[in-house]
């Protein structure tokens, strides 16, 4: 095997000497292109879980992640990280890691109990990990590490503007992670169902999600004569029909689909027993030939005519009124559509609606008439359906698994996925591909719930569940804290993605900040001496957390002015305000006087028309300032607040006070009352247009009244989801959670189970809503609402 050099910081080994490389470089126009396989990782955390959580994925990549995962671990990657691999031996690989950043930001106190050492005459930094001896430097602010590093070479950057390159430019930062490599390679190309590729790059993003595998990207055309993805270059996606023939328990469906079929032909130079003139043959009324299982099926445009134009047939026998004749050519698709499809011996076929299936096997077509006949096929099964919304309409080949053949690939039990498709669309010059490997789940009836999944951690929970948003993939990840001060992040499959340790317990809810502006979030929040910046891996983000010698008494707030990532994080400790950004230092032109007492509920920042408004609740003062902490409307009525917060509720500040009355403030610091006869103890939720009370046992939703059985109730809390409002609040005595429509309707199904407040909420990404709960101390509960 050709001897694979990583040139990794050679060109350092003499200071003095040291190239000037071009700064457009980025990351990936270091891998050699001789490089067996390219992952690029863009979360670490997400892929290693979906490595353990997966069989087919670790199959597929967990021999080559493990052995450089210690290593990347070491190192404070905030930018996607590329890993190239090159097999040596059987017992050797090679491997450079490549990610942007400077020094600074990777080599961390991780560092410290490892032997390093720098290498003479060069800026190289030799480390021993886990006895892999492992080698770094930076190259115009460009990380670049292997396990090997040879003398005798030099980084070769001359030529960046390659196909190769090119290829991995494509790759969706927002995938799980993405795969370069040969399409040959037999291991990695089994997740493309594609044994009939030959040396195409294959470029592809992977993304996981409760258990599901889907991904996309394209694979090159090398244009031979004899490549099936050249001989459809010519000709248009169609959408499949086979499976409506295919019976439902097809083990694996084969397709090729086009426009016109004489284009198809004229790129084969193989006209190896293909009988009469092709132009003129049986196969120019089809637009698709599909394999299934021991049938070969053409879907017809003219029935009539393709059945009149085969020579060679002779009536066998009528089955169900439909007509079975013998085919005097049996080898007849031997090597019309290698290597998709090969099929050896057509002895029978018959014809029905828009098919002509052909077969070796009498019984066998009997059996596909039976099952047409009865709806009893493919396109009709639910697992079928299920993966469609994940594939394009139209292609040029589709190939499709059940469960069995799916095991077969991966030589693991796949029970479960019962339906799995890859498709490939020809356009642009590149073979497009989408895939899905999916496991199936029996569609409820409308208006049904299911428990979706459970979690548990070692210590309770003391707060949570909180829901944040995952920007890989958009869906949502679960926060929780136990009383260990564990910060634990959830994935919206249930798994455990990490936990950190915190100095104390979190003060309300967790924000969401974009602190680079590169769509990636982090999470944000404040405990009682501390305000964390923490990114998805579970890592401080510096320079965070900041430290405080006075307690810290209101949650976190985060304000985003301009909705222009220039954040400001306001800290509140007792009477005072502390203004930071992101760089955690203090706002310039931000200075708070208190004068109206300790400060009783979190600031909150609202807009109306133009304006900037900062409002809380000071002793028995309502406050309200501008951007720079002074006041911008004063209030001069005093107000005996209650325990709620404030809320912007048609366009006025609105809370309640101690004797029931609604309070509510205009911009010009007019204050208006108005009864709602409630007891101290009321709690209530706002939005714009829609406000809540609880009342011991009386919930009122705009103006409707729900009459609860009498319990302790946690606050209702208001959702907005796929334009409807919910209500919910959980009766922690009985421990059922109760979920409302804005009209004060319960929602079919309720009240369920569960022993904290709820979220209502779109966990992964499908239509249906979850709702996340608590079923113990220790374990999160989620349900599915159908």
């Amino acid at each position: 095997m050709k001897h694979f050099c990583f040139y990794v910081l050679v060109c350092f080994l003499i200071v003095s000497c040291q190239k000037d490389y071009d700064k457009n470089l980025k990351p990936f126009h270091f891998i050699p292109e001789t490089s067996d396989l390219i992952i690029k990782v863009n979360a670490l955390n997400d892929f290693s879980i979906s490595l353990e959580s997966n069989l087919i994925l670790y199959s597929l990549y967990n021999k080559d992640i493990k052995n450089v995962e210690s290593v990347i671990r070491k190192f404070n990657f905030t930018s996607p990280i590329y890993i190239a691999f090159k097999e040596k031996s059987i017992n050797k690989t090679e491997f450079l890691i490549l990610s942007k950043g400077e020094i600074d930001l990777f080599v961390s106190d991780s560092l410290s109990g490892n032997l390093r050492e720098g290498i003479k005459n060069s800026e190289v930094t030799k480390i021993i990990i886990d006895s892999t001896d492992f080698y770094y430097n930076h190259i115009n602010g460009v990380f670049i590490g292997s396990n090997n590093i040879d003398y005798d070479s030099r980084l070769n950057t001359t030529d960046i503007s390659s196909e190769f390159y090119d290829l991995i430019e494509t790759t969706d930062n927002s995938a799980l992670a993405s795969v370069i490599f040969k399409s040959d390679n037999i291991k990695y190309s089994d997740l493309l169902f594609s044994e009939f590729l030959n040396d195409e790059y294959a470029v592809i993003d992977i993304n996981h999600n409760s258990g599901n595998i889907s991904f996309n990207g394209i694979v090159t055309n090398t244009d031979t004569l004899n490549n099936i993805l050249s001989r459809i270059k010519s000709t248009l996606p169609q959408k499949i029909n086979s499976s409506q023939i295919a019976p439902s328990d097809t083990r694996e469906l084969k397709s090729i689909l086009f426009d016109d079929y004489s284009k198809l032909k004229k790129k084969s130079k193989d006209t190896t027993n293909i009988g009469t003139d092709n132009l003129k043959s049986f196969l120019t009324y089809s637009n698709e030939i599909a394999l299934i299982d021991n049938a070969l099926v053409l879907h017809s445009l003219d029935t009539d005519l393709l059945i009149e134009s085969i020579d060679d047939k002779s009536f066998e026998e009528s089955f169900r009124e439909i007509d079975i004749y013998s085919f005097g050519k049996p080898d007849f698709f031997k090597y019309q559509f290698k290597p998709v499809i090969t099929f050896d011996e057509s002895s029978y076929f018959f014809a029905k609606d828009d098919f002509v299936i052909f077969s070796s096997n009498v019984e066998f077509l009997k059996k596909i008439i039976t099952d047409y006949l009865s709806n009893n096929t493919l396109s009709n099964s639910e697992a079928f359906q299920n993966i469609q919304e994940n594939l394009s309409d139209d292609s040029s080949i589709f190939i499709y698994k059940n469960s069995e053949n799916l095991s077969d690939i991966f030589n693991s039990n796949l029970e479960g996925y019962d339906a799995n498709a890859v498709q490939y669309i020809y356009e642009d010059g590149y073979a497009h591909i989408n895939g899905i490997i999916q496991k199936f789940k029996r569609k409820r009836s409308a208006n049904t719930i299911a428990e979706n999944f459970n979690t548990s951690i070692e210590g309770d929970i003391i707060l949570g569940p909180q829901v944040v948003t995952n920007h890989l993939n958009r869906t949502k990840d679960i926060a929780i804290q136990d009383a260990n001060n564990n910060l634990y992040l959830i994935s919206s499959a249930g798994n455990i993605l990490w936990k950190k340790k915190l100095q104390d317990n979190i003060l309300g809810k967790i924000e969401q900040i974009d602190i680079y502006k590169n769509g990636r979030l982090q999470l944000a929040f404040a405990t009682s001496k501390r305000v964390y910046v923490i990114d998805r891996n579970g890592k401080d983000v510096g320079p965070f957390p900041l430290k405080f010698n006075d307690p810290i008494t209101q949650p976190l707030s985060v304000f985003d002015y301009d909705k222009k990532k220039d954040y400001r994080l306001l800290v509140t400790q007792d009477k005072n305000l502390l203004m930071y950004n992101t760089r955690a230092k203090n706002v310039n032109g931000f200075n708070y006087k208190s004068n109206s007492g300790t400060i009783i509920t979190q600031p909150k920042h609202f807009r109306i028309g133009n304006k900037d408004f900062i409002v809380f609740g000071a002793g028995e003062r309502l406050k309200i300032l501008n951007r720079r902490g002074a006041d911008r409307i004063i209030v001069n009525d005093k107000i005996r607040f209650s325990e709620n917060q404030i809320y912007l509720h048609q366009n006025k500040f609105t809370t309640t006070n101690t004797l029931g009355q609604l309070i509510q403030v205009n911009t010009k610091g007019e204050k208006s009352t108005k009864q709602l006869n409630l007891s101290e103890n009321h709690i209530i939720d706002a939005t714009s247009k829609t406000l809540v009370t609880l009342d011991e046992n009386k919930l009122q939703i705009r103006a409707n009244t729900v009459d609860l059985d009498f319990g302790d109730y946690t606050n209702p809390e208001i959702f907005y989801l796929n334009d409807k409002i919910y209500v919910t609040s959980t009766d922690l005595q009985t421990k059922k959670i109760y979920l409302f429509d804005s009209q004060g309707k319960h929602i079919p199904n309720f009240p369920i189970y569960g022993t904290s407040e709820a979220i209502l909420t779109n966990l992964d990404s499908d239509i249906n809503l979850e709702l996340v709960t608590l079923s113990d101390s220790k374990t999160i509960l989620t349900y599915k609402l159908y």
